[in-house]
């Protein structure tokens, strides 16, 4: 299996940790969140409400090892916090 299919695997494995943990504590968690941003589209690996929420706490961005979180990633991130969305990033070693 080729190198780039096996991270992927191991992001959205971390990722679906991710989410059980923040349902279990009482979180309302949607995945692959798309995004419009003037640099184009974002999708966001985990987004969070809380329960009767009308607007997401922010979104979260996972990562595992050495994976790269890309310039364009932070530019639309850093966009989008000027928005009042807070994206961050949580990685797994």
């Amino acid at each position: 299996m080729p190198q780039v299919t096996l991270n992927r695997l191991a992001g959205n494995a971390y990722r679906d940790e991710l989410v059980n943990e923040l349902r279990a504590q009482g979180y309302i968690v949607k995945t692959e969140i798309y995004k419009r941003t003037p640099f184009g589209a974002r999708y966001i690996d985990i987004e969070i409400w809380e329960p009767g929420a009308t607007k997401a706490l922010g979104g979260v961005e996972a990562k595992v090892g050495g994976s790269r979180y890309a310039p364009l990633q932070r530019l639309k991130d850093l966009w989008l916090a000027t928005q009042g969305y807070q994206v961050v990033l949580s990685r797994k070693q």
